[in-house]
Parts: structure tokens; C-alpha cells; sequence
């Protein structure tokens, strides 16, 4: 992920702490439309990028594009994972992008799962 100086003043952040550690909220304007993020790392080693559009849509993939490009290098990997069913969690209308801390992705190796 970006050092947070290089994303840190195109984001209004809130003041209020999440119930989760490590983990950022904020605003931004993307096309014209609010859109709230999250952003972070979590204690399983991934880093981590919610954007949910204050719109009665998901975020198109030019939309996303640019979130990518905002805390990652145009040249790093990220993905969006489909879980199992079993293993849903849909709370909002948003969409996530997620990446291996240090791009390390032989985390993906759940010892033969």
C-alpha cells in the first residue's frame, strides 16, 4: 500500500475511531458523488479498501480503477475476493479491494483447502 502521505489529504477523515484496529474512515468525491472508504490492514496480513458510493449504485470499474491507483502502484496486484457462500458478509453496498501486505501472495496457501 501508498505511504499514507500520498493519499492522506485526498480523503476527509473521520474523527470518530472504528471498532476495528488499523482500520481508517473517510470521505472522498468521486465523479461528482460522496462515497465513503475504509481502509487498512487486518491481523490476517491483507490490506484493505472498502468504497461505498453515496448513489443507488455499486462503484463502476473506472471508479475503482482509480481507488486502486490511489493506495497502490499502478503495477501492484489487488484483487476483489468471492468468498463461500458460507462465508458472506454483506453489510453495505460496497465494494472491496483487497491485497497481501508486501504483495506476499503465498498467503493464498491455506495448506491445501
Amino acid at each position: 500500500m501508498r505511504p499514507e502521505s500520498e493519499y492522506e489529504k485526498k480523503v476527509m477523515w473521520s474523527k470518530v475511531p472504528l471498532p476495528f484496529a488499523g482500520i481508517r474512515a473517510g470521505i472522498i468525491t468521486l465523479n461528482g458523488i460522496q462515497a465513503h472508504l475504509c481502509v487498512g490492514r487486518n491481523e490476517d496480513g491483507w490490506e484493505h479498501v472498502s468504497i461505498e458510493l453515496m448513489a443507488n449504485r455499486l462503484p463502476k470499474w473506472d471508479e475503482m480503477c482509480f481507488i486502486k491507483d490511489m493506495f497502490w502502484g499502478e503495477e501492484e496486484e489487488v484483487v476483489q475476493i468471492h468468498p463461500k457462500k458460507s462465508q458472506y458478509v454483506n453489510l453495505t453496498d460496497a465494494l472491496h479491494l483487497w491485497r497481501p501486505v508486501n504483495g506476499d501472495w503465498s498467503i493464498m496457501n491455506h495448506g491445501g483447502e
